[in-house]
């Protein structure tokens, strides 16, 4: 039997910027992935107000780029190695927005292991163009999105843009499991039959940091409804928890 232990949490409960004992920016434009061009800000798009940390992407000129967001991390604050993750949060729904709660490897920065060597884990996912779409995913050297073998999981879920919602991951070392609302989504386990069990098919046993951001377009994000922006990404609560097994 599982027990949860927490240890970590960020409730936004005092307003103004981000807890910069907790997360960073990543800053900059046109040196992101799948196309996208947003320039991402320190401070300019994301604020904390009543309980709620809001990432806001705009339609805007700005250094050179068309649109603006923000991209927030744990890097060099806090890394996670297994536990559970649960992050409330009400995705937008602007046609264009690409809201994501994702992690990737501290040797990734650290080290410079190329991506997708590394790994990654995607814990929430939703672009318009699969409007409704929940994804999750797991991202490594063997199984991977250019290679269309990754290991991934996307359905419809009613009303998922109409409200706050909880994503949430169990990350142990035999096996990855995300959740919606407290409900298993997918599970993947590290001796499934038929992968590849190394570090080229489960990168998974080193330090993760987590990322909260909104990207806008690119070659997943589809194309960009201008009236439909300000496009507001919102997070309740991000908490982590050790699991005690029992």
């Amino acid at each position: 039997m599982k027990k949860y232990l927490l240890t970590w949490s960020d409730e936004f409960d005092v307003p103004g910027s981000i807890n910069p004992d907790k997360w960073e920016y990543d800053l900059g434009s046109k040196r992101w992935g799948n196309g996208e061009i947003q320039y991402y800000t320190e401070g300019r798009n994301s604020f904390v107000k009543d309980s709620l940390l809001t990432i806001e992407g705009r339609i805007e000129d700005y250094e050179g780029s068309p649109y603006t967001s923000a991209r927030i991390t744990t890097f060099g604050k806090k890394h996670f190695m297994y536990g559970r993750l649960e992050i409330s949060a009400k995705i937008p729904k602007a046609k264009g927005a690409w809201p994501a709660i994702w992690m990737m490897p501290t040797d990734k920065k650290e080290k410079n292991i190329p991506w997708p060597r590394c790994g990654e884990i995607d814990i929430m996912e939703h672009v318009h163009p699969l409007f409704g779409n929940i994804h999750v995913s797991l991202h490594t050297e063997l199984y991977n999105h250019v290679r269309r073998t990754q290991r991934t999981h996307f359905e419809i879920i009613e009303g998922i843009t109409d409200g706050f919602h909880e994503y949430a991951m169990d990350w142990t070392k035999d096996y990855i499991e995300f959740f919606i609302d407290k409900k298993s989504f997918a599970k993947y386990e590290r001796n499934q039959e038929g992968y590849v069990t190394d570090e080229l098919g489960w990168p998974f046993d080193k330090p993760y940091y987590l990322i909260l951001n909104q990207a806008i377009g690119g070659t997943w994000g589809g194309d960009v409804a201008v009236e439909d922006f300000p496009s507001l990404f919102e997070i309740d609560y991000v908490r982590y928890y050790d699991i005690i097994e029992e």
